[in-house]
């Protein structure tokens, strides 16, 4: 029987509301599921998204270590300051502009003076890590604050955080020593090593000692607005100050160092014979390290570039010159060890030694007369030890070169220390592709031709002959004692180069005699004077008149140790240019030792 219509009907209703029935099930299932995939199985994701929009984590950067004397006083710390910082993220959101037509850009550049080429630069670095603290001017004034503030509507996702900013009480005095410190490079942030707008050490015993003084950052987590603006404090941890170095140097002495040196080029080292302490370091002309913690201005870092006596260079430990005739103290030393000389040895000095078609001539034109090694050292003899270097060869003289430290590293805690160079054959047939010749062995064995030295390399020599024949390892940290290593050298020869050092200063004939001597007290000690271009051009231009040229005299070198009979400071000056060791090293080094001896109580 055919249906009518109301059975057709209810038929048709009664199946829509079963696909009705079935889409809404579907429809419930789809939106359970898809509220499980949300809040369950991708629920932290989109929470921390959520939070990320609502919440920021800022670094609170830590106190830094401060760095001290002996004595207490402070070389480098902290003091508040106020920063201004921004994330990146708010910069360019929602701008497809150019960089520098952003009202943040132009408002930074023209109101707080801030360099446009390196803002574009760092922005553009720290495009691809959006949410990092980009710092953007340290040590901001009152003023520039009260400004920032009033604008702040218009700057999104700047803020001004307290932090602390590195001071320098003593400023150049301690600066190659003590060194700066500057901003993390990106490399760094990005290699997770530092946090982002940290300042770390960049040089100097701030970035021997970087990971000590740092310490440890804390953080803070902060509700923002829309515009990245901060709202309220929601959690945060507290920094850990990081830890105080205590150096070995004394403040009245290097002082006395700057004092001597200054409006000279050169540096003077001084140290314990004893242990290795540096008691003093200076290096001339210096620098102000307060310049840098807030971000060196283009000016003042060219000014700083284009001086031609680069007085960021650390001469003590990076300056390399030839040591003139002190090194005649270490081949005297080999000499004697080696017996191709006895303490009777004597030779003959007319003035010079001819050897092949030149004549090598002595300082004392018309020369020593027949000479010891006693009185080699005492007059400084040049013909004694050209006499010397022939017995010895290049060998035996690198041999004892290298055994008291030279050609080497001392180890010194600071970083970027020069080795100077001890030129042994090989040396020169794999840098120059030439052999050794016989001449230049003449000139070896008075401290010229290829040998070059720092500073401190030669405040150890003296060290060693000061202590009795031991090499000590020169360090700034007052609580660090590193061994020292004995020399394998016998203790006569030691003596015997030793009393000639004393010679130097307290015989009428001795090179230093009437310019090192300290009433009361005796010092030992051994001039040099190394020739910056050879006697053959030296000769030309004094033929010319033209000997003044500045860069063409001698630079003058003084070793010393006192008091002779118990060591407690041993010392090496350079005076870059300054003619005669005797002259122009020798009263700074004993100015440098009369002052020691004074703060030690031994003479008044």
């Amino acid at each position: 029987m055919p249906l009518n219509r109301e059975e057709k009907f209810r038929q048709l209703k009664n199946r829509l509301l079963k696909v009705n029935r079935l889409a809404s099930l579907v429809f419930i299932l789809v939106l359970l599921g898809t509220a499980f995939r949300l809040q369950v199985i991708k629920g932290n994701y989109y929470y921390e998204i959520s939070n990320r929009n609502r919440l920021r984590t800022y670094i609170v950067y830590p106190k830094r270590g401060e760095i001290f004397d002996r004595e207490g006083n402070k070389l480098a710390t902290d003091r508040p300051s106020f920063d201004l910082l921004i994330i990146p993220y708010y910069f360019y959101k929602g701008w497809k502009g150019k960089i520098e037509e952003h009202p943040t850009f132009k408002f930074l550049v023209d109101r707080l003076h801030i360099d446009p080429d390196k803002l574009k630069k760092k922005l553009k670095k720290y495009k691809r890590r959006p949410f990092d603290q980009l710092l953007i001017k340290k040590d901001i004034s009152e003023k520039e604050m009260a400004m920032i503030r009033s604008l702040q509507w218009m700057l999104p996702g700047t803020y001004i955080d307290p932090s602390w900013i590195r001071v320098y009480p003593y400023g150049k005095l301690f600066a190659h020593v003590v060194g700066y410190v500057g901003e993390a490079s990106e490399k760094q942030v990005a290699k997770g090593l530092r946090y982002p707008g940290e300042f770390v050490g960049k040089t100097g015993l701030e970035l021997e000692y970087d990971d000590e003084l740092r310490g440890i950052g804390g953080w803070e987590r902060w509700e923002v607005d829309a515009l990245g603006h901060r709202i309220r404090i929601v959690d945060k941890s507290i920094p850990t100050k990081g830890k105080d170095l205590v150096t070995t140097l004394i403040l009245p002495l290097q002082r006395k160092a700057a004092e001597l040196l200054d409006n000279k080029t050169g540096a003077a080292v001084a140290i314990d014979p004893n242990n290795g302490e540096i008691l003093a370091m200076y290096s001339s002309p210096s620098y102000n390290p307060n310049l840098f913690p807030g971000g060196i201005s283009a000016k003042d870092w060219k000014r700083i570039l284009k001086n031609p006596l680069h007085p960021l260079n650390n001469r003590a430990i990076r300056g390399t010159y030839p040591p003139g005739s002190t090194f005649k103290t270490i081949v005297a030393a080999g000499g004697l060890a080696e017996g191709k000389i006895t303490p009777n040895s004597k030779v003959f000095c007319p003035g010079g030694m001819k050897f092949g078609n030149r004549f090598y001539r002595c300082w004392k034109k018309w020369g020593h007369g027949w000479v010891d090694i006693h009185k080699a050292i005492v007059e400084s003899c040049d013909t004694f030890f050209y006499d010397l270097g022939l017995k010895m060869g290049n060998d035996l003289i690198s041999k004892y070169a290298f055994m008291f430290g030279l050609g080497r590293k001392t180890g010194v805690d600071l970083p970027g220390e020069k080795r100077g160079l001890v030129p042994t054959r090989k040396w020169k047939k794999r840098a120059l592709k030439q052999p050794w010749y016989p001449g230049e062995t003449l000139s070896y064995a008075i401290g010229q031709g290829y040998l070059l030295v720092t500073p401190l390399q030669l405040a150890v020599v003296a060290a060693a002959f000061a202590n009795g024949g031991y090499l000590v390892k020169p360090h700034f940290n007052l609580y660090h004692h590193p061994p020292k290593k004995k020399l394998n050298l016998p203790k006569w020869v030691i003596e015997k180069v030793r009393r000639a050092m004393l010679d130097v200063v307290e015989d009428e004939k001795g090179t230093a005699h009437y310019t090192a001597r300290i009433k009361g007290v005796k010092v030992a000690g051994k001039t040099g004077t190394a020739q910056v271009v050879s006697s053959e051009i030296e000769e030309k231009y004094k033929k010319g008149k033209k000997i003044t040229v500045r860069k063409f005299t001698e630079h003058a070198w003084f070793i010393a140790f006192a008091p002779y009979e118990n060591p407690k400071i041993a010392v090496a000056v350079v005076v870059e240019h300054g003619g005669h060791g005797g002259s122009a090293a020798a009263p700074i080094a004993r100015e440098i030792i009369r002052e020691y001896l004074h703060y030690k109580g031994i003479i008044k």
